[in-house]
């Protein structure tokens, strides 16, 4: 019962999971267990594939790798009058060496812009993963309150109606499993609240700047 949990339990941070086929299969935010099955996001959707059909210690060796950024550099624009100028100098000049050139003017470039625009997008990409687990939990707390309610609310009106408690067991088994599922689905909520207050706190030690984290 207790590996059961901790299995259940298991948040897993890759970019890539790994069936025990050999398969890959690219995923987006965190990858989820929930006893016999794990659920991920790919594309955009949402899927779930039999936890046995996993590689879960290769799945967590899978890490995303750190983006390399080629150097982007501006182009050299020189205007007709000053190339007329610089190919006269050229034809006048017998020393061999080539000759002092003017001032160039460089025009700003978009590509840091562009750049800057992508990691953004990335950062805000990440944001709405962690906020989307905080709500995936939540939901699955709310849930088994609101079914907890709902079969205390219909064994009161059995036993109202006069029927003994040994008539209605499987009802009685069903709330108190139900019950027992709430504080593990809570710890889930605190977990991906932590996880994500963390990433904040890493972000903002790397400078990103605030608006991206929302």
């Amino acid at each position: 019962m207790t590996a059961l949990l901790l299995i259940t339990a298991l948040t897993i941070q890759t970019n890539t999971l790994v069936l025990r086929t050999g398969d890959r299969i690219a995923v987006e935010g965190t990858v989820r267990v929930d006893g016999p099955q794990v659920l991920f996001r790919s594309a955009g959707a949402l899927y779930t594939i039999p936890t046995q059909d996993v590689d879960l210690d290769a799945s967590q060796r899978e890490a995303l790798p750190s983006p390399i950024r080629a150097e982007v550099r501006g182009r050299l624009h020189v205007t007709p009058e000053e190339r007329d100028r610089l190919l006269r100098d050229l034809e006048q000049n017998h020393t061999g060496t080539a000759p002092v050139l003017g001032p160039i003017d460089v025009p700003p470039s978009t590509a840091r812009e562009q750049l800057n625009n992508e990691d953004e997008w990335a950062w805000r990409h990440r944001v709405r993963a962690y906020e989307e687990d905080i709500r995936r939990a939540q939901e699955d707390v709310d849930y088994l309150e609101n079914k907890a309610q709902a079969l205390k609310a219909h064994i009161a009106g059995l036993l109202s109606l006069g029927f003994k408690p040994s008539q209605f067991t499987y009802d009685t088994s069903l709330l108190a499993n139900t019950v027992d599922q709430i504080p593990r689905a809570q710890l889930e909520v605190v977990r991906a609240q932590r996880l994500y207050d963390q990433f904040r706190d890493d972000a903002r030690k790397q400078g990103v700047t605030p608006g991206w984290l929302r």
